[in-house]
């Protein structure tokens, strides 16, 4: 793969270091794979969930959206998962390159592509481990941890990283942009819930 997977895994911040110093086309061709793999790992992620659940026999009775969400199959979870994480990135990609810009960034849409998609790739790989590593007997749990921990924050650190070298901006100016893309989407997700009965009941007491 364009940017070496192993060698981001093995050691991010040189990973980023390659990545600014490749051309614009490398930089367009590295942000799509790596969304469209991170949109790959979180679909089989939403797979993998519902046979946790299935195989704990726990019986889900919370919020009517969340019901009706588990209740669509593990194939059409992981459909609408695959979809919602590619389109989704390929939007915040956009919004991430406008807020930068407007910070003072230098870097184009798939500077901003780039960094969401890494970071939301470590994200996915880090709770497809915990999952698969929660079938491990005793230790298991354990295990879970140290992944979401680890991976989670090599990707939270990582996005803050590749704001200030894919845009050319300070990390106070990172950290804004940053800051404001993840409030953005949080908003984005609770106007998305309103908008349908089961969100509202979902959402408010």
């Amino acid at each position: 793969m364009t940017m070496s997977l192993v060698s981001y895994l093995k050691n991010p911040s040189e990973a980023v270091k390659e990545l600014k110093e490749k051309t614009k086309v490398k930089t367009m061709q590295n942000s799509l794979v790596m969304v469209f793999v991170a949109a790959v790992i979180f679909a089989v992620n939403s797979y993998i969930g519902i046979g946790l659940i299935e195989d704990m026999g726990l019986e889900i009775t919370g919020p009517e959206l969340v019901v009706s969400v588990l209740d669509m199959g593990a194939v059409n979870l992981a459909a609408g998962t695959f979809f919602l994480i590619f389109l989704g990135g390929l939007f915040f990609g956009y919004i991430m390159k406008v807020v930068l810009s407007i910070l003072g960034g230098e870097g184009d849409y798939w500077d901003g592509l780039a960094t969401l998609a890494y970071p939301v790739f470590s994200v996915g790989l880090g709770i497809l481990l915990a999952m698969v590593f929660s079938y491990v007997p005793t230790i298991g749990p354990a295990l879970a941890f140290i992944f979401v921990a680890v991976f989670f924050a090599v990707g939270y650190s990582l996005m803050f990283r590749l704001a200030k070298e894919m845009f050319d901006v300070g990390m106070i100016e990172a950290f804004i942009g940053v800051t404001v893309v993840l409030a953005v989407g949080l908003v984005a997700i609770y106007g998305g819930l309103l908008t349908t009965p089961e969100g509202i009941m979902a959402v408010i007491p």
